[in-house]
Parts: C-alpha cells; structure tokens; sequence
C-alpha cells in the first residue's frame, strides 16, 4: 500500500511556496506533499464516498 501525504495551506500559501520552486529558491523535500487542499473540509469533500467510488 502507497502512502499518500497531503498537506493544508491556504490559496496565497500555496501560490507562494510554488513561486519559490519556479524561481529555484525552494526544492521540496522527497517526503513533503505532493497533493495540497485549502482546508479539512476541502479535503473531505475531493475525498467523498462518491469521489472515492468514481476512482475504483
């Protein structure tokens, strides 16, 4: 089984932290997020029984 992590920030968070990996002034590291939601109930909704029906 794959683990998934996924992080919360907010929209300003996000587009600054991704501006600093374009500019070259941040590398993530290989065990960060790769998937990034602006809340819990974001999350919870990509994530609904329904959501998670449709990828099965």
């Amino acid at each position: 089984m794959t683990t998934l992590k996924v992080g919360i920030a907010t929209l300003e968070e996000y587009k600054k932290r991704t501006m600093a990996i374009a500019r070259g002034e941040y590398v993530p590291a290989p065990d960060e997020p790769k998937v990034w939601f602006q809340s819990l109930a974001t999350m919870s909704q990509v994530l609904s029984d329904k959501n998670r029906a449709l990828l099965g």
